[in-house]
């Protein structure tokens, strides 16, 4: 048993170094050629604005304060009013450049890159994991999935389900109909083209559990907060929230 083992993992190295050779890795945001470990060349490595602590405990936006107290410190906007969702973190800043390589990912048939994005949602979501009982993913409308053929946030939420050891579920929210884009919407604007847009089936997965919602940006909350809403309506304990980037007032 244990040296058909060994002969799997030599075969197994044996084929990812003639893959490799044949088809040398590239750094998925600038095509230049990198080491098989690497997940972006160096210079592209270094454009990534990660998030880092201080940060807001609910809404992971980050603090303009220079020491990490390592108490629950909280943005204006938190404490003015908490979110429905219990706690959101991010893996990077939304940029000029994380913008480019979310949009490769998100419209132009790039889920290759789910592996790579989801290296840094595990860095990121890593306190939310053992709180975790379901991993779901925002939902897309039916007519814009039939479109683009894909929804980002599921091809996310499942790989990373996968690798977190926890139940995956596509079929518990859904939206009720066709939504605007919220790019360049409002605060305001965004609640309103949001309200009552999800509803939640199948609520034996979720009643009871704490939910780990994925998305790929986290912009104003609304969606995240309009999601946790009818999460928690319908059941779930708790709900947090786990996206690729966050967006951040200059």
């Amino acid at each position: 048993m244990e040296k058909t083992r060994d002969f799997k993992n030599i075969f197994k190295k044996l084929f990812k170094n003639i893959g490799n050779y044949l088809f040398p890795p590239q750094c998925p945001y600038c095509e230049k050629i990198i080491d098989s470990e690497q997940i972006l060349c160096d210079e592209c490595f270094h454009k990534i604005h990660f998030i880092h602590a201080p940060i807001c405990y609910w809404c992971s936006v980050p603090l303009p304060i220079e020491t990490d107290t390592g108490e629950k410190m909280l943005c204006p906007k938190c404490l003015s009013k908490r979110p429905f969702y219990d706690m959101a973190r991010s893996a990077f800043i939304y940029d000029h450049f994380s913008r480019l390589l979310i949009l490769k990912f998100k419209y132009y048939d790039r889920t290759d890159l789910r592996h790579v994005l989801v290296h840094y949602l595990l860095k990121a979501g890593v306190e939310l994991f053992d709180k975790t009982d379901v991993v779901i993913p925002v939902p897309m409308y039916w007519l814009r999935r039939l479109k683009r053929q894909y929804n980002q946030s599921a091809l996310l939420a499942e790989l990373l389900a996968h690798k977190i050891h926890k139940e995956y579920s596509d079929s518990v929210l859904y939206r009720t109909h066709h939504t605007e884009t919220q790019t360049h919407k409002t605060a305001k604007e965004r609640k309103q083209n949001l309200k009552d847009a999800f509803q939640v089936r199948n609520i034996n997965i979720i009643q009871g559990k704490h939910i780990l919602l994925i998305d790929d940006v986290l912009t104003t909350g609304a969606t995240a907060e309009a999601c946790a809403k009818a999460l928690k309506k319908n059941g779930a304990k708790a709900v947090y929230v786990l996206t690729i980037a966050r967006a951040v007032k200059s």
